[in-house]
């Protein structure tokens, strides 16, 4: 008899990964109306989007508004010592992140934010779900932007010089048949390979041309536009 998969943590369960308590007052985007709360106690989301957006919101809130601007001071805030073991968590945080407790933070940069909230993800649920292209979407819509990738390096460019690569060689081998037509009578064993090659290049050309369109559709269905 199969043994059943336990459950989804509760946070998880509630995209609300970083348990953000449920409060009526609060006007959350993409929040399940407090009617319709399974729960009862903390927050639910539409999507898990939503919910990651939520906790970024709230931790940047906590940095302007409180002084929340380190992993001690962070904490101390949202795991308070009546309720948690808030050394543990500021240790855990710590340690996943790779910042010092007390290490000076701007929450508003995602190179800050992202570790901080991945981490506390980790602490809250004991497991980290969720892909870069989810979390980096919901620090967006939170105002946060992701470090640009150079141009260079994303996956649309990457495909088209492959497929520039590609064109420029074709254009290559037939500009080489033509020099040589007036000598294929002594190079005929030669112009197969070229031929060979030209289909070779095309391959490149296409494999290309299908990266970019591949980059473009998945992006696209992960939500990034």
């Amino acid at each position: 008899m199969p043994v059943a998969s336990a459950p989804p943590p509760r946070g998880i369960r509630n995209h609300n990964p970083l348990n953000i308590r449920l409060n009526p007052a609060n006007k959350w985007q993409g929040r399940v109306p407090p009617a319709e709360n399974g729960d009862g106690a903390f927050e639910q989301f539409e999507t898990a989007i939503w919910g990651l957006r939520a906790a970024a919101v709230l931790i940047i809130a906590h940095h302007d508004r409180r002084g929340a601007d380190s992993i001690a001071r962070l904490v101390a805030l949202w795991a308070p010592p009546s309720e948690n073991d808030t050394a543990r968590y500021v240790g855990f945080v710590s340690r996943e992140s790779g910042f010092g407790p007390d290490q000076p933070l701007d929450l508003h940069r995602a190179a800050h934010l992202k570790p901080v909230l991945l981490a506390m993800i980790r602490m809250e649920n004991g497991c980290q779900p969720y892909t870069d292209a989810e979390i980096d979407a919901a620090l967006a819509r939170a105002g946060v932007l992701p470090p640009e990738k150079p141009l260079s390096a994303s996956r649309t460019v990457k495909g088209g010089r492959a497929a520039a690569t590609g064109t420029i060689g074709i254009a290559a081998v037939d500009a080489l048949q033509q020099a040589i037509g007036p000598a294929q009578d002594t190079l005929a064993d030669l112009a197969p390979t070229l031929d060979a090659a030209k289909w070779a290049l095309l391959a490149v050309t296409l494999l290309g041309l299908g990266v970019m369109l591949w980059a473009r559709i998945d992006d696209h269905r992960r939500g990034l536009r």
